[in-house]
């Protein structure tokens, strides 16, 4: 008998167990008439459907799946594609939420859900000081700056903004171990102590590049599907990294490097920081594909890369490497308009400019045109040399364009080649494509235009009377 009790226990425990597997949210909207309901989570940037529920009764939907949803921050969305309500899902996915019409937020309750009460209960706390503060602000700008209410009304704003971090700061004591709390710490901003070197006037800035993700935990993949994530890493790279290639590139690695061990959290920046970077704004960025491909696809596996993605990455940064700014150019021997092969390492200028054109094309046109006014005076003053490489093969009419055009530079034809493909060796795929190159032939510039010619020239005449 004792036997068979002992069976049933253990079949009731297993059964529950079982039982509670996978997900079930069941949502109660007093006042909604849609037909249906949408969940969907955060995903970084993104935001993903997840599930669709249809109306049981009016109002009433039930999520459910039999596979455990990964924990983040969640939205119901309705049928318009209008969000209704965030919530929290972690290890407990068997919970009730309820709200009405009326106000969705402000009558959030959760039933069999402690992280989603304390989540409630927290937002619309905030929310009750958010409306307090926007009435006092209101006061504020009726009133005079020189009076005493001023200074009280500011004196009370600054009150319950200090009760709102108060409040917030007593959750996560409280309520260590749980994502509420880890995900309302996340939202802390990292404060630079006092300088202990006054003279130091960069002190805070290197203080909050070394911090900046003091209470943000970037390996953890329910942070990854919440709306933070995306938003502290656009922060970072826009207000503490320096804008050039090689200091984003030391900012990636690093950020990456505290994303680990989570693949997830990992295959997201690596992918995130690729497509950013592999058609990039600003000149000179293109390094920063290059090293994404080096550095992380090459070496590891990232997640959504099958071994054709993998290929088609390293084959672009194959092609985008040989005129990386800072790299020897390429050494092309083309044939000029006498039918001599000559070599623009020949040229012995300051400055060399390649300038890849068409005849046929409108832009080419205008762009030599404009070269052609400024022509002389770039050479007297800064030594510049142009090498004109046409990328059309008709011999003879690419002789007419330039006897027409009376260019006055050295002008080659790029089909007509003793040393290599400039279509490969500099990635041409259209016109014009302009190089820039110190007098050791070192890329310093390219994909600009004719009109920023001069600004560029001027800059590194600068930099190198200062070296």
């Amino acid at each position: 008998m004792k036997n068979i009790w002992v069976f049933i226990v253990v079949f009731l425990i297993s059964w529950q167990a079982t039982a509670q597997e996978g997900y079930k949210i069941q949502v109660e909207i007093k006042g909604l008439q849609d037909s249906s309901l949408l969940l969907a989570s955060y995903y970084g940037n993104k935001i993903r459907l997840v599930d669709t529920a249809f109306a049981r009764t009016p109002g009433n939907f039930i999520f459910e799946g039999k596979k455990a949803l990964p924990g983040g921050v969640y939205m119901t969305i309705s049928p318009k594609k209008v969000k209704l309500f965030e919530f929290l899902i972690n290890k407990n996915q068997h919970f009730i939420l309820k709200t009405d019409t009326v106000n969705l937020s402000m009558h959030l309750q959760a039933e069999n859900s402690r992280e989603n009460k304390v989540f409630f209960n927290y937002l619309q706390y905030s929310d009750k000081i958010y409306h307090k503060v926007l009435r006092l602000r209101k006061q504020l700008k009726q009133t005079g700056k020189n009076s005493p209410d001023h200074k009280k009304l500011q004196k009370q704003i600054a009150t319950l903004r200090k009760e709102n971090i108060a409040k917030r700061n007593d959750l996560i004591r409280t309520h260590r171990g749980m994502f509420v709390a880890k995900l309302f710490e996340a939202m802390e901003n990292v404060q630079p102590p006092q300088n202990p070197h006054p003279s130091d006037s960069l002190f805070a800035l290197h203080y909050l590049q070394k911090h900046y993700f003091d209470h943000f935990d970037l390996s953890d993949p329910r942070l990854l599907r919440s709306p933070m994530y995306d938003q502290r890493i656009k922060t970072y790279f826009r207000q503490l990294v320096p804008f050039q290639p090689d200091s984003v590139d030391k900012a990636i690695d690093k950020v990456i490097a505290l994303a680990r061990p989570s693949k997830i959290c990992v295959s997201y920046l690596v992918w995130y920081f690729t497509v950013k970077y592999q058609n990039p704004k600003y000149m000179g960025f293109d390094k920063v594909f290059v090293h994404m491909v080096d550095r992380y696809f090459s070496k590891e596996p990232i997640d959504n890369t099958p071994v054709s993605v993998l290929k088609l990455l390293e084959n672009r940064a194959n092609q985008i490497r040989p005129t990386l700014i800072g790299n020897l150019a390429p050494k092309l021997i083309l044939q000029d308009t006498t039918g001599k092969f000559v070599s623009f390492y020949n040229i012995h200028n300051k400055f060399t400019l390649l300038f890849f054109w068409d005849y046929n094309c409108s832009i080419c046109k205008r762009q030599l045109a404009e070269l052609e006014s400024i022509y002389p005076e770039l050479v007297k003053k800064y030594d510049l040399a142009v090498y004109g490489i046409c990328i059309n093969p008709d011999l003879k009419a690419w002789k007419t364009a330039v006897r027409n055009r009376h260019l006055p530079w050295i002008n080659v034809n790029g089909t007509r080649t003793i040393k290599g493909d400039f279509t490969k060796l500099y990635d041409i795929h259209g016109t014009p494509q302009l190089f820039l190159l110190d007098k050791n032939k070192h890329i310093i510039a390219k994909q600009f235009s004719v009109n920023q010619l001069k600004t560029i020239l001027k800059n590194f005449s600068a930099i190198s009377m200062e070296k």
